[in-house]
Protein backbone atom coordinates (compact mmCIF):
# COMPACT_ATOMS: atom_id res chain seq x y z
CA UNK A 1 0.00 0.00 0.00
CA UNK A 2 1.36 3.61 -0.89
CA UNK A 3 2.39 5.61 2.13
CA UNK A 4 -0.13 8.45 2.66
CA UNK A 5 2.02 11.03 3.18
CA UNK A 6 3.61 10.64 0.11
CA UNK A 7 0.56 9.96 -1.74
CA UNK A 8 -1.19 13.14 -0.18
CA UNK A 9 2.36 15.37 -1.85
CA UNK A 10 1.59 14.07 -4.99
CA UNK A 11 -1.87 15.08 -5.00
CA UNK A 12 -0.10 18.82 -3.74
CA UNK A 13 2.19 18.69 -6.26
CA UNK A 14 0.12 17.67 -8.87
CA UNK A 15 -2.94 20.54 -7.77
CA UNK A 16 0.00 23.18 -7.20
CA UNK A 17 1.13 22.70 -11.09
CA UNK A 18 -2.73 22.92 -12.47
CA UNK A 19 -2.94 26.12 -10.48
CA UNK A 20 0.25 27.56 -11.93
CA UNK A 21 -0.37 27.00 -15.37
CA UNK A 22 -4.40 27.40 -15.25
CA UNK A 23 -3.87 30.44 -17.22
CA UNK A 24 -2.79 29.08 -20.11
CA UNK A 25 -5.19 26.04 -20.02
CA UNK A 26 -8.75 26.45 -19.25
CA UNK A 27 -10.82 23.25 -18.01
CA UNK A 28 -13.73 22.54 -19.53
CA UNK A 29 -16.48 19.81 -18.93
CA UNK A 30 -15.63 16.23 -17.64
CA UNK A 31 -17.00 13.06 -19.88
CA UNK A 32 -19.49 11.57 -17.92
CA UNK A 33 -17.79 7.29 -18.37
CA UNK A 34 -15.36 5.88 -16.04
CA UNK A 35 -11.21 7.72 -15.63
CA UNK A 36 -9.12 6.02 -18.30
CA UNK A 37 -6.11 5.64 -20.24
CA UNK A 38 -5.74 5.38 -23.86
CA UNK A 39 -9.07 6.40 -24.63
CA UNK A 40 -9.35 7.30 -28.87
CA UNK A 41 -10.17 10.37 -29.42
CA UNK A 42 -11.00 12.32 -32.33
CA UNK A 43 -12.68 15.22 -33.82
CA UNK A 44 -15.28 15.98 -37.05
CA UNK A 45 -16.56 19.33 -37.60
CA UNK A 46 -17.19 20.69 -34.42
CA UNK A 47 -17.63 17.88 -32.33
CA UNK A 48 -15.02 16.11 -30.20
CA UNK A 49 -15.28 12.28 -29.48
CA UNK A 50 -14.09 9.57 -27.04
CA UNK A 51 -14.59 5.75 -27.44
CA UNK A 52 -12.85 2.64 -25.65
CA UNK A 53 -10.58 2.81 -23.71
CA UNK A 54 -8.20 1.23 -20.81
CA UNK A 55 -10.55 -1.67 -19.20
CA UNK A 56 -12.07 -2.92 -22.28
CA UNK A 57 -13.99 0.02 -22.65
CA UNK A 58 -16.83 -0.26 -25.46
CA UNK A 59 -18.72 2.89 -24.22
CA UNK A 60 -18.60 5.90 -26.69
CA UNK A 61 -19.22 10.16 -26.09
CA UNK A 62 -19.44 13.12 -28.08
CA UNK A 63 -18.65 16.55 -26.68
CA UNK A 64 -20.16 19.76 -28.39
CA UNK A 65 -17.60 22.82 -28.49
CA UNK A 66 -20.46 25.09 -28.70
CA UNK A 67 -22.29 24.05 -25.06
CA UNK A 68 -19.32 22.40 -23.51
CA UNK A 69 -21.15 19.10 -22.85
CA UNK A 70 -21.04 15.94 -23.39
CA UNK A 71 -23.46 13.23 -24.62
CA UNK A 72 -23.54 9.39 -24.29
CA UNK A 73 -23.85 7.68 -27.78
CA UNK A 74 -24.98 3.97 -28.27
CA UNK A 75 -21.49 1.39 -27.40
CA UNK A 76 -18.88 0.70 -29.95
CA UNK A 77 -19.80 -2.57 -31.90
CA UNK A 78 -16.46 -3.94 -31.64
CA UNK A 79 -14.55 -5.69 -28.55
CA UNK A 80 -14.12 -3.41 -26.05
CA UNK A 81 -10.51 -2.44 -25.82
CA UNK A 82 -7.45 -0.11 -24.52
CA UNK A 83 -3.73 0.51 -26.76
CA UNK A 84 -6.30 1.43 -29.69
CA UNK A 85 -6.46 4.50 -32.16
CA UNK A 86 -8.20 6.41 -34.41
CA UNK A 87 -7.93 9.13 -36.78
CA UNK A 88 -10.46 10.87 -39.32
CA UNK A 89 -10.75 11.31 -43.24
CA UNK A 90 -13.16 13.22 -45.41
CA UNK A 91 -15.62 13.07 -42.31
CA UNK A 92 -15.46 9.57 -41.37
CA UNK A 93 -13.66 8.07 -38.20
CA UNK A 94 -11.67 5.14 -38.53
CA UNK A 95 -10.91 3.07 -35.45
CA UNK A 96 -9.17 -0.64 -34.54
CA UNK A 97 -6.52 -2.58 -32.90
CA UNK A 98 -5.60 -2.35 -29.43
CA UNK A 99 -6.15 -5.07 -26.53
CA UNK A 100 -9.02 -6.93 -24.77
CA UNK A 101 -7.92 -8.53 -21.52
CA UNK A 102 -10.45 -11.21 -22.54
CA UNK A 103 -9.70 -11.24 -26.32
CA UNK A 104 -6.26 -10.17 -26.75
CA UNK A 105 -4.65 -8.28 -29.42
CA UNK A 106 -6.63 -6.97 -32.35
CA UNK A 107 -6.28 -6.41 -35.78
CA UNK A 108 -9.59 -5.08 -37.07
CA UNK A 109 -10.92 -1.64 -38.55
CA UNK A 110 -14.39 0.05 -38.17
CA UNK A 111 -15.54 3.06 -39.73
CA UNK A 112 -18.24 5.55 -38.16
CA UNK A 113 -20.47 7.94 -40.01
CA UNK A 114 -21.28 10.61 -37.54
CA UNK A 115 -24.00 11.75 -39.64
CA UNK A 116 -26.30 8.43 -39.69
CA UNK A 117 -24.31 7.35 -36.38
CA UNK A 118 -23.42 4.30 -37.48
CA UNK A 119 -20.40 1.57 -37.36
CA UNK A 120 -19.13 -0.56 -40.44
CA UNK A 121 -16.48 -3.26 -39.88
CA UNK A 122 -13.59 -2.91 -42.60
CA UNK A 123 -11.37 -5.56 -43.69
CA UNK A 124 -9.27 -6.60 -40.98
CA UNK A 125 -5.45 -5.91 -41.54
CA UNK A 126 -3.42 -9.24 -42.72
CA UNK A 127 -0.69 -7.83 -40.65
CA UNK A 128 -0.28 -9.57 -36.59
CA UNK A 129 -2.41 -8.15 -34.36
CA UNK A 130 -0.85 -5.20 -31.94
CA UNK A 131 -1.91 -2.94 -29.68
CA UNK A 132 -0.58 0.74 -29.05
CA UNK A 133 0.82 1.07 -32.88
CA UNK A 134 1.01 4.13 -34.82
CA UNK A 135 -2.21 5.43 -37.34
CA UNK A 136 -2.56 7.78 -39.26
CA UNK A 137 -4.52 9.24 -42.41
CA UNK A 138 -4.01 11.06 -45.60
CA UNK A 139 -4.99 11.18 -49.15
CA UNK A 140 -7.76 8.23 -49.23
CA UNK A 141 -4.91 6.14 -47.34
CA UNK A 142 -4.41 4.61 -44.12
CA UNK A 143 -1.31 3.92 -42.05
CA UNK A 144 -0.93 1.43 -39.83
CA UNK A 145 2.31 -0.08 -38.39
CA UNK A 146 4.40 -0.35 -35.16
CA UNK A 147 3.31 -1.53 -31.97
CA UNK A 148 3.21 -4.44 -30.08
CA UNK A 149 2.70 -8.12 -31.31
CA UNK A 150 2.43 -11.60 -30.69
CA UNK A 151 6.08 -11.90 -30.32
CA UNK A 152 6.98 -8.35 -29.45
CA UNK A 153 7.96 -5.33 -30.74
CA UNK A 154 7.21 -4.64 -34.24
CA UNK A 155 8.24 -2.23 -36.95
CA UNK A 156 6.27 -3.46 -40.05
CA UNK A 157 4.34 -0.48 -42.12
CA UNK A 158 1.02 -1.23 -43.78
CA UNK A 159 -1.12 0.69 -46.26
CA UNK A 160 -4.96 0.90 -46.01
CA UNK A 161 -6.75 1.70 -49.41
CA UNK A 162 -10.11 3.58 -48.21
CA UNK A 163 -11.79 3.42 -51.79
CA UNK A 164 -11.06 -0.14 -52.39
CA UNK A 165 -10.91 -1.72 -48.75
CA UNK A 166 -7.80 -3.26 -48.92
CA UNK A 167 -4.87 -3.80 -47.44
CA UNK A 168 -0.86 -3.63 -48.72
CA UNK A 169 2.37 -3.82 -46.73
CA UNK A 170 4.72 -1.31 -47.44
CA UNK A 171 8.32 -1.01 -46.44
CA UNK A 172 9.78 -1.28 -42.47
CA UNK A 173 10.16 1.98 -40.66
CA UNK A 174 14.23 2.01 -40.79
CA UNK A 175 14.48 2.53 -37.31
CA UNK A 176 14.66 -0.13 -34.15
CA UNK A 177 10.80 -2.43 -33.48
CA UNK A 178 8.80 -0.28 -30.96
CA UNK A 179 5.28 0.77 -29.52
CA UNK A 180 3.98 3.10 -28.34
CA UNK A 181 5.32 5.80 -31.06
CA UNK A 182 3.99 9.48 -31.06
CA UNK A 183 2.77 9.80 -34.58
CA UNK A 184 0.81 12.70 -36.98
CA UNK A 185 0.19 13.92 -40.54
CA UNK A 186 0.85 16.89 -41.58
CA UNK A 187 -1.08 17.73 -45.13
CA UNK A 188 -1.44 14.24 -45.17
CA UNK A 189 2.35 12.92 -44.86
CA UNK A 190 3.19 10.86 -42.28
CA UNK A 191 5.48 11.59 -39.49
CA UNK A 192 6.34 8.79 -36.95
CA UNK A 193 9.10 8.36 -34.02
CA UNK A 194 9.88 7.91 -30.42
CA UNK A 195 8.35 5.06 -29.09
CA UNK A 196 9.36 2.27 -26.51
CA UNK A 197 11.70 -0.88 -27.66
CA UNK A 198 15.13 -1.82 -26.39
CA UNK A 199 15.11 1.51 -24.88
CA UNK A 200 12.90 4.74 -25.09
CA UNK A 201 13.38 6.70 -28.54
CA UNK A 202 13.85 9.85 -30.15
CA UNK A 203 14.18 9.37 -33.52
CA UNK A 204 11.90 10.57 -35.96
CA UNK A 205 11.02 9.84 -40.16
CA UNK A 206 8.61 10.85 -42.37
CA UNK A 207 7.11 8.06 -44.82
CA UNK A 208 6.83 9.27 -48.90
CA UNK A 209 4.52 7.66 -49.82
CA UNK A 210 4.32 8.08 -53.45
CA UNK A 211 7.71 6.42 -53.58
CA UNK A 212 7.50 4.22 -50.18
CA UNK A 213 10.20 5.15 -48.58
CA UNK A 214 11.24 6.38 -45.46
CA UNK A 215 13.48 9.64 -44.43
CA UNK A 216 14.70 10.23 -41.98
CA UNK A 217 14.91 13.36 -40.03
CA UNK A 218 16.51 15.16 -37.29
CA UNK A 219 16.69 13.10 -33.55
CA UNK A 220 13.43 15.20 -31.52
CA UNK A 221 16.57 17.39 -29.11
CA UNK A 222 15.22 16.49 -25.87
CA UNK A 223 15.08 13.26 -24.04
CA UNK A 224 13.07 10.24 -25.72
CA UNK A 225 9.51 9.75 -24.82
CA UNK A 226 6.60 7.31 -25.11
CA UNK A 227 2.78 6.92 -24.30
CA UNK A 228 1.67 10.55 -25.09
CA UNK A 229 -0.56 11.65 -27.46
CA UNK A 230 -0.71 13.65 -30.56
CA UNK A 231 -1.94 15.80 -33.81
CA UNK A 232 -1.58 18.25 -36.48
CA UNK A 233 -3.13 21.56 -37.44
CA UNK A 234 -2.32 24.44 -39.83
CA UNK A 235 0.64 22.74 -41.16
CA UNK A 236 2.47 21.61 -37.77
CA UNK A 237 2.94 18.52 -35.77
CA UNK A 238 2.40 18.44 -32.07
CA UNK A 239 3.09 15.85 -29.10
CA UNK A 240 1.33 16.72 -25.76
CA UNK A 241 2.50 14.85 -22.77
CA UNK A 242 3.74 11.49 -21.67
CA UNK A 243 6.76 9.44 -20.51
CA UNK A 244 10.52 10.06 -20.41
CA UNK A 245 13.47 7.94 -20.95
CA UNK A 246 13.01 6.47 -17.48
CA UNK A 247 9.33 5.28 -18.53
CA UNK A 248 8.10 7.34 -15.71
CA UNK A 249 5.88 10.97 -15.71
CA UNK A 250 7.37 13.61 -17.26
CA UNK A 251 7.67 16.27 -14.57
CA UNK A 252 5.63 18.99 -17.15
CA UNK A 253 2.74 18.06 -19.40
CA UNK A 254 5.68 19.01 -22.22
CA UNK A 255 3.98 20.65 -25.55
CA UNK A 256 6.24 20.33 -28.51
CA UNK A 257 5.63 21.68 -31.98
CA UNK A 258 7.19 20.38 -34.92
CA UNK A 259 7.87 22.33 -38.03
CA UNK A 260 8.41 20.52 -41.38
CA UNK A 261 10.32 23.28 -43.40
CA UNK A 262 13.03 23.35 -40.93
CA UNK A 263 13.14 20.15 -39.76
CA UNK A 264 12.98 21.40 -36.13
CA UNK A 265 11.01 21.80 -32.57
CA UNK A 266 9.94 24.30 -30.37
CA UNK A 267 8.64 23.85 -26.62
CA UNK A 268 5.12 25.38 -26.03
CA UNK A 269 3.08 25.45 -22.53
CA UNK A 270 3.07 22.85 -20.96
CA UNK A 271 -0.75 21.58 -20.30
CA UNK A 272 -1.57 21.83 -16.43
CA UNK A 273 0.46 18.81 -13.84
CA UNK A 274 2.72 16.26 -14.43
CA UNK A 275 2.98 14.52 -18.03
CA UNK A 276 0.32 11.37 -18.17
CA UNK A 277 0.64 8.03 -19.40
CA UNK A 278 -1.45 7.57 -22.47
CA UNK A 279 -3.70 10.29 -22.41
CA UNK A 280 -5.85 11.88 -25.53
CA UNK A 281 -6.51 14.63 -27.58
CA UNK A 282 -8.82 16.05 -30.20
CA UNK A 283 -8.85 19.27 -32.38
CA UNK A 284 -11.68 21.52 -32.84
CA UNK A 285 -10.59 24.91 -34.67
CA UNK A 286 -7.93 26.54 -33.05
CA UNK A 287 -8.47 24.89 -30.02
CA UNK A 288 -6.81 21.63 -28.41
CA UNK A 289 -8.70 19.59 -25.95
CA UNK A 290 -6.51 17.51 -23.67
CA UNK A 291 -8.04 14.63 -21.80
CA UNK A 292 -7.79 11.04 -19.75
CA UNK A 293 -4.87 9.58 -19.15
CA UNK A 294 -2.80 8.01 -15.83
CA UNK A 295 -0.66 9.74 -13.55
CA UNK A 296 1.37 7.59 -11.25
CA UNK A 297 0.93 7.52 -7.69
CA UNK A 298 -2.53 9.39 -8.76
CA UNK A 299 -4.96 6.77 -10.89
CA UNK A 300 -6.68 8.11 -14.12
CA UNK A 301 -8.53 11.11 -15.25
CA UNK A 302 -11.70 11.56 -16.90
CA UNK A 303 -11.53 15.65 -16.96
CA UNK A 304 -10.59 17.69 -19.84
CA UNK A 305 -8.52 21.02 -20.87
CA UNK A 306 -9.06 23.47 -23.39
CA UNK A 307 -5.93 25.21 -25.15
CA UNK A 308 -6.07 28.06 -27.52
CA UNK A 309 -3.20 27.52 -30.05
CA UNK A 310 -2.79 31.00 -30.96
CA UNK A 311 -1.77 31.81 -27.86
CA UNK A 312 0.76 29.83 -27.57
CA UNK A 313 2.93 31.51 -30.30
CA UNK A 314 3.82 35.45 -30.39
CA UNK A 315 0.87 38.23 -30.87
CA UNK A 316 2.78 38.79 -34.28
CA UNK A 317 2.40 34.80 -35.23
CA UNK A 318 -1.55 35.62 -34.22
CA UNK A 319 -2.19 38.25 -36.53
CA UNK A 320 -0.55 36.48 -39.37
CA UNK A 321 -2.59 33.55 -38.31
CA UNK A 322 -5.86 35.41 -38.27
CA UNK A 323 -5.31 37.33 -41.94
CA UNK A 324 -7.06 36.13 -45.11
CA UNK A 325 -4.97 34.70 -47.87
CA UNK A 326 -6.25 33.13 -51.11
CA UNK A 327 -4.17 31.29 -53.87
CA UNK A 328 -5.66 32.57 -56.70
CA UNK A 329 -6.00 31.16 -59.52
CA UNK A 330 -6.65 27.40 -58.49
CA UNK A 331 -6.50 25.48 -60.60
CA UNK A 332 -3.41 27.18 -62.32
CA UNK A 333 -1.08 27.13 -65.29
CA UNK A 334 1.88 28.71 -65.35
CA UNK A 335 2.28 30.97 -62.11
CA UNK A 336 -0.50 31.90 -59.19
CA UNK A 337 -0.35 34.79 -56.68
CA UNK A 338 -1.10 34.98 -52.80
CA UNK A 339 -4.19 37.49 -52.06
CA UNK A 340 -4.01 38.48 -48.56
CA UNK A 341 -6.03 41.54 -46.76
CA UNK A 342 -2.88 42.97 -45.17
CA UNK A 343 0.86 42.92 -45.49
CA UNK A 344 2.36 40.04 -44.57
CA UNK A 345 5.30 40.15 -42.43
CA UNK A 346 8.59 40.89 -43.47
CA UNK A 347 10.61 37.91 -44.05
CA UNK A 348 7.45 35.42 -44.95
CA UNK A 349 8.60 32.90 -47.31
CA UNK A 350 6.74 30.43 -49.75
CA UNK A 351 7.33 26.55 -50.26
CA UNK A 352 5.96 24.47 -52.61
CA UNK A 353 5.61 20.93 -51.40
CA UNK A 354 4.69 17.50 -53.58
CA UNK A 355 2.41 14.73 -51.83
CA UNK A 356 5.62 12.50 -51.01
CA UNK A 357 6.31 15.86 -48.85
CA UNK A 358 9.12 17.19 -50.74
CA UNK A 359 9.45 20.94 -51.12
CA UNK A 360 10.28 21.42 -54.89
CA UNK A 361 10.48 25.67 -54.77
CA UNK A 362 11.26 27.76 -52.42
CA UNK A 363 10.37 31.81 -53.12
CA UNK A 364 10.34 35.12 -50.66
CA UNK A 365 6.99 36.34 -50.98
CA UNK A 366 6.05 39.80 -52.15
CA UNK A 367 3.31 41.25 -51.78
CA UNK A 368 0.75 40.74 -55.51
CA UNK A 369 3.84 39.45 -56.84
CA UNK A 370 3.40 36.40 -59.63
CA UNK A 371 5.03 33.25 -58.98
CA UNK A 372 6.18 31.23 -61.51
CA UNK A 373 5.24 27.16 -61.86
CA UNK A 374 5.44 26.54 -65.61
CA UNK A 375 8.49 24.12 -64.92
CA UNK A 376 6.48 21.88 -62.42
CA UNK A 377 4.77 18.39 -63.13
CA UNK A 378 0.82 18.70 -63.27
CA UNK A 379 -0.35 17.83 -59.86
CA UNK A 380 -1.50 18.84 -56.47
CA UNK A 381 0.97 20.46 -54.29
CA UNK A 382 0.68 21.62 -51.08
CA UNK A 383 1.59 25.95 -50.42
CA UNK A 384 3.24 26.71 -47.51
CA UNK A 385 3.11 30.38 -46.02
CA UNK A 386 5.60 30.69 -43.50
CA UNK A 387 7.85 33.12 -40.89
CA UNK A 388 10.28 32.68 -37.92
CA UNK A 389 6.83 31.23 -36.00
CA UNK A 390 3.69 29.81 -37.72
CA UNK A 391 3.00 28.19 -41.00
CA UNK A 392 -0.24 28.79 -43.03
CA UNK A 393 -1.21 25.72 -45.58
CA UNK A 394 -3.22 26.03 -48.94
CA UNK A 395 -3.97 23.21 -51.46
CA UNK A 396 -3.10 24.13 -55.28
CA UNK A 397 -3.52 22.16 -58.01
CA UNK A 398 -1.56 22.72 -61.27
CA UNK A 399 -2.62 22.18 -64.29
Amino acid sequence: MMNMKKYSTLILAFLVAITIQAQDWEQVASYPGDARHHPVTFSIDNFGYLVTGSDDDRDFFRYDADIDTWVQLPNFPGIGRGFSYGVTHEGMAYVGFGASSFFGLQDDLWRYDPVEETWTELTSCPCAERAHPAMIAGFGKIWVGLGSGPTGNLKDWWEYDIATDTWEQQPDLPGPTRHHPYFFDIDGVPYVGFGHGASIYRDFYRFDFETDSWTTLEAFPEQGRVAGTQFSHAGKGYILSGQGEDHDDLEEGEFWEYTPETDSWEQLISHPGTGRWAPGSFVIGDFVYFTSGNVDGVGNFNDMWKGDLPTFVSTEDDAFMQTKIEVQPNPAGDYFQLISDSVLPEGTKITLVDLQGKVVKTVNFQNANKYDIADLSTGIYMVKVFNAESTRTFKLLKL
